[in-house]
Order: structure tokens, then sequence, then C-alpha cells
């Protein structure tokens, strides 16, 4: 029997259905309680001076509300990729560069970003294709860079059923173990939380990262 492919899933309704039960909740984030925009606080200012024209990718963008935040604040250039049309036409009217699509091509050339952040997405994306969103993710970030990921954090490789959609499943692992295998990544900072809640909980099931990977050329 076929496997089911999330992405396909996801590209067809998932993703929309996601932003339509998510989009209130997104609405009402602030700066202050965003963790992402905490650390891109303290990524961002020191590039400012050596590079002018800064720019940042967002996979798994949603509606773009963060982009328009680093944006607005720090005048860089930002752009973003999410599987919902929905949210993708949300965060144009917010006028960030959003398309639709999956982290696995992304539609930009090589070397294209400083920044290339994870949004709570690679839960979501099918195992058999971590390989080639790695590679991706790499192929559009300049050296050096910056690498910032949000997720589901487990010491081992654990799927369980998505409860939104029957035959889904997520995944949980150390997300940036698919970086920093390479000598070419090094983590700089790697948080771990609980999901939704204010305070460190025993319960591995809600445990969630902030992994900071930096990217910089091998030495020869």
């Amino acid at each position: 029997m076929k496997s089911t492919c999330q992405r396909e899933v996801f590209l067809a309704s998932e993703a929309d259905a996601w932003f339509e039960r998510n989009h209130e909740v997104v609405a009402t984030r602030d700066k202050a309680s965003d963790p992402l925009y905490q650390v891109l606080q303290e990524v961002i200012p020191p590039l400012l001076g050596e590079n002018t024209s800064l720019s940042v990718l967002e996979i798994g963008c949603g509606e773009g509300k963060r982009l328009e935040w680093i944006a607005a604040e720090y005048g860089v250039k930002v752009a973003g990729i999410d599987p919902s049309a929905k949210a993708v036409a949300a965060a144009r009217a917010r006028s960030i560069d959003a398309v639709c699509g999956t982290a696995e091509q992304l539609p930009w050339p090589t070397a294209s970003f400083d920044i290339v952040i994870f949004g709570f997405c690679l839960y979501l994306c099918d195992p058999e294709d971590l390989f080639r969103i790695a590679a991706e993710a790499d192929r559009v970030l300049k050296a050096p860079a910056w690498l910032l990921i949000h997720d589901f954090h487990s010491s081992s490789f654990v799927r369980r059923p998505y409860h939104h959609k029957p035959g889904i499943l997520s995944t949980k692992m150390d997300f940036r173990r698919l970086f920093d295998w390479h000598p070419a990544y090094t983590c700089y900072a790697h948080r771990i939380g609980a999901h939704g809640l204010p305070e460190f909980t025993d319960d591995k099931q809600e445990w969630v990262a902030i992994s900071l990977l930096r990217k910089n050329l091998i030495d020869r």
C-alpha cells in the first residue's frame, strides 16, 4: 500500500486548514511573545553594518507577520514560502515576497540569503524529504550565514499521529542534526522549552527547541 505523501496533502488542503484554524491566534501574537523574533533581534543588528543588502527567508512563513516585523524594524529584504495559498495571499497583503510551495524545492538562486528560518514546519514534512530539504536550505544560504530552526524536539526519531487529519504523522527529532553533522555548520545556541506553555515541562511530548546554527566555509 502506498504511503501518504504529506507534502501533497498539505498543498492540496491541509495547509489552508491549518491557516484557518490558527489565523486568530497568530493575529494576537506580538514581538515580545515571539521566541524566534527575540533571537533575530540578537542576530540581525550585528550584520547590518557588514551587509547593506541583508536578506532573510522564512520557510513555513504563514501569513508573514514575523517577516513584516523584521522588514519594518531593520529595513532588510525578506521572502517566505508556505504550502497554504491562503497564508501566502495574506503575506503578500503585508507586502511580503511570498510564494506557495514546500521546502524541498525553493524557487530562489543559490546563495541568496543571509538568514534562513524554519518556522515550525519540519515536524510535518515527509521524512524521506528531509535530505532534500536540508540540501535546499544549504543551497540558498550564503556563507557565512545563519540558520534558525524552531520545532518540536526529541533526542530520538519519533513519529506520532497528527490529530487534525487522519493518515498524517508528525515527526519529532533533533532537527539541527540535519545540518550540524557537516563541518560547515556550528550550533551556537540550542534551547529546549515547552509547546504553548510559559515554563519548562518534563512531558517530552511537549518539548520544542530553538536552534541557532552558523554556516561558514570550511578552512582549506
